[in-house]
């Protein structure tokens, strides 16, 4: 290996300050005087007369992916120490061949790819540093670890066939991994199988590190090297020279594997040749003086135990005042709902971050979903197969995070319903943001008025009537942009050939091919759109009524999309989209939808158990519903210090209530209307003039428990499961009621 050559190329970059690390902290246990890797992992190869890692060491090349390589190479001395310490294979005998205990080794170019979405600020790194190869920080490592698993490589020189493997391109380089930028689907449901189960930032403290190596028995490591780095090989001892003869060539990482009084036992991803330290392969001796000048970034960690059905154990809280409420204590993973979402920022995929989302991702989901509607499968592929879709669209306060999670939690229900779950997350990323601004505002208004204060909920209206206005406004363009793209963005003329222009949204084509999977393939199509997500319904109905092309392609022969059924059912929960708007398409699309609906208005009853009623008391089984509270319970609700909810402050402050007037005689002064009213407030349910009140279902109260007359927050009104399960009931009575 060119040592010169791989030291100049590396670039792994020191992690950037977060004070939201957790730190590690030593306990008190004994100490070793020395401590290295387990015997039974590195046993002597009798060729080399060298005590050689079971699994091989890996030799990365001039790749610069130092990262994931290190990574990996911790990531498989714990799997192979998992597999040792099991009560079946701890007293079984050595074998006399190198084979490994485990036949696999994690894929350390996945690991390296995985950090890109984690690793990126572009406002502070210019066109260079954006392309060279190997820039990465063990925390970005770590998170992509975190979120999307890995899964295992593929360690010869042919390419593998099994695709649910991810080839380094250190063994292939003609590998067809070796461009590849997120996983397949294969190799995403593969990764799942080895997660990380814990991490932490270890301090630059001698004792802290010895104490670390104890526990943990291997430290992902960073540091700046030099060409003493070059000179490690067994007939010199396997001692990386100190102090060198030249200055520092760049940074690395890599893994300790132990320590003694000399120093750190250094595994390296250079080769077998490289080290040699006590006849170990791979592994050389760092001196302590050499350490403490030269350590960048240190973290320990430990894999996870593969137990899918823990998720969501874990709850805390976040937040005050109820504008965020309760979330779970750890971000998702990624890999829980890969392939099942979509995710878009002002009409654009989110390609970086926790939850990455790319232009062909909806391709890759229809194409196997084309297989599973197949109307030519046998009986027995279609009883193992998907009978629809069930798309979901988060709304108004969801941040990313919180969206994501409740996607994943009722995935598992929803394939219960063989249907297939997919989630559009469309403005959680600006609601996330805007929600900091908006609680800024409201601790302002109450320091100044007082929580109690009857005058209060004017207040934050008037005080967050300029900002809120820009808030919706921008949920309003998204929505718009998700599903006819940003051909619209005003661009200066010299920028046209030079800025993407989505001509149409991503939203929009997935919609439009679920509209055509259906009319082909017969399979079931149900949306559920929650607060906001309305107004995506809303657009999508616009712009199939523009698209004749589309619904002369998506539907039968003649056929109106107004007065065809194109979802099998529809559900609007909490609809925050005005009345004004929603007349136009929405209303006569659900009228459209449930065709008449007659009957008598229920009348109230007083229940202490959370529940959902229809508004009329009919026959029929409405195919689209609203879901809109009871006036008694929209009366608690609060958002934040606002006394009321997020869709009466949306209609009094944010919505745009200007109108003109003619008080003076030069100028029209511009006054307030009256607030628009909402098509998810209360008091629709007693507009006797209103056309779909047969598709009104009423909720009384949250299931979490309360005593009567309790303040509700806005989020645990989202969060409350009753019209999460009526939904999943009435989607199953369709069916029943189809059959």
């Amino acid at each position: 290996m060119n040592f010169e050559k791989s030291i100049k190329e590396t670039s792994v970059r020191a992690d950037w300050i977060d004070l939201r690390d957790q730190h590690y902290i030593p306990n008190l246990s004994v100490l070793r005087d020395a401590a290295s890797l387990d015997p039974k992992l590195i046993p002597l190869d009798a060729k080399t007369n060298l005590h050689t890692l079971r699994y091989g060491v890996r030799n990365q090349g001039s790749s610069g992916r130092c990262v994931g390589f290190a990574l990996a190479n911790l990531i498989d001395i714990q799997r192979n120490l998992q597999w040792l310490r099991r009560p079946e294979n701890a007293s079984a005998a050595l074998p006399d061949d190198n084979k490994p205990f485990l036949p696999d080794i994690v894929s350390a170019d996945m690991l390296y790819r995985m950090a890109f979405f984690h690793d990126r600020y572009p406002d502070l790194e210019d066109e260079t540093t954006q392309s060279i190869e190997g820039v990465r920080t063990l925390r970005s490592a770590i998170k992509g670890f975190y979120h999307h698993g890995v899964c295992m490589d593929w360690p010869f020189a042919e390419g593998t066939i099994d695709q649910d493997r991810w080839q380094s391109s250190c063994f292939n380089e003609l590998s067809l991994d070796g461009a590849r930028l997120f996983p397949t689907v294969d190799q995403a449901k593969s990764a799942r199988n080895v997660g990380l189960g814990a991490y932490f930032r270890l301090a630059s403290v001698l004792n802290h590190f010895h104490t670390a190596l104890n526990d943990a028995e291997a430290v992902l490591t960073t540091a700046n090297i030099h060409d003493g780095w070059a000179d490690p090989n067994p007939d010199q001892g396997g001692f990386i020279t100190w102090p060198p003869k030249q200055g520092i060539s760049g940074t690395h990482a890599f893994v300790l594997t132990g320590y003694d009084e000399n120093g750190f036992h250094v595994l390296n991803s250079w080769g077998p040749e490289w080290g040699g330290y006590k006849k170990q392969a791979g592994i050389a001796l760092w001196s302590y003086a050499d350490w403490a000048q030269n350590v960048v970034d240190s973290w320990v960690l430990r894999l996870a135990v593969y137990a899918p059905s823990a998720f969501g154990a874990s709850i805390g809280e976040k937040g005050i005042k109820g504008i965020h409420g309760k979330i779970q204590s750890g971000s998702t993973p990624c890999s829980e709902l890969v392939g099942h979402y979509m995710h878009l920022d002002d009409g654009f995929q989110v390609s970086t971050g926790s939850y990455p989302s790319f232009s062909d991702g909806w391709s890759h989901t229809r194409r196997y979903l084309e297989k599973q509607f197949d109307p030519k499968a046998s009986a027995e592929e279609k009883a193992k197969s998907y009978k629809g879709v069930l798309v979901w669209i988060p709304g108004s306060l969801e941040g990313t995070k919180s969206a994501f999670d409740a996607a994943v939690q009722r995935k598992n229900i929803i394939k219960g319903l063989d249907l297939y779950p997919y989630s559009i997350f469309w403005c959680n990323n600006f609601v996330e943001k805007s929600i900091e601004v908006l609680q800024g505002l409201f601790d302002s208004c109450e320091a100044q008025a007082g929580s109690d204060a009857a005058h209060l909920d004017d207040l934050i209206e008037s005080r967050v009537r300029g900002v809120g206005r820009a808030f919706w406004r921008d949920i309003e363009m998204g929505a718009r942009r998700a599903v006819r793209g940003s051909g619209e963005l005003p661009y200066e003329p010299a920028e046209l050939d030079k800025l993407e222009r989505i001509k149409q949204g991503f939203a929009k084509l997935c919609i439009l091919d679920l509209i055509k999977l259906r009319h082909e393939t017969g399979c079931e199509v149900h949306i559920v759109a929650e607060g906001a997500g309305a107004l995506m319904v809303h657009e999508i109905l616009s712009a199939l009524d523009e698209d004749s092309e589309a619904n002369d392609r998506a539907h039968s022969e003649h056929a109106n999309w107004r007065k065809h059924a194109i979802f099998d059912t529809l559900h609007l929960v909490h609809p925050a989209i005005g009345m004004p708007r929603a007349e136009k398409l929405l209303i006569p699309f659900i009228d459209a939808m449930n065709g008449p609906v007659k009957g008598t208005k229920r009348r109230k009853k007083s229940s202490a158990k959370a529940r959902v009623r229809s508004v009329l008391k009919a026959e029929s089984d409405p195919r689209a519903r609203i879901y809109i509270p009871e006036q008694d319970l929209e009366d608690r609700i609060h958002f934040g210090s606002y006394g009321k909810s997020i869709i009466h402050l949306v209609s009094r402050a944010f919505e745009d209530r200007y109108v003109a007037s003619s008080n003076s005689k030069d100028n029209d002064v511009p006054i307030f209307s009256d607030a628009r009213p909402f098509l998810g407030m209360a008091k629709i349910a007693e507009d006797a003039d209103f056309s779909a009140r047969g598709a009104l279902f009423q909720l009384n109260d949250i299931s979490s428990p309360t005593r009567d007359h309790d303040r509700i927050s806005q989020v645990e009104l989202n969060t409350d499961q009753t019209i999460t399960n009526d939904i999943f009931e009435a989607i199953q009575r369709y069916r029943t009621a189809k059959k």
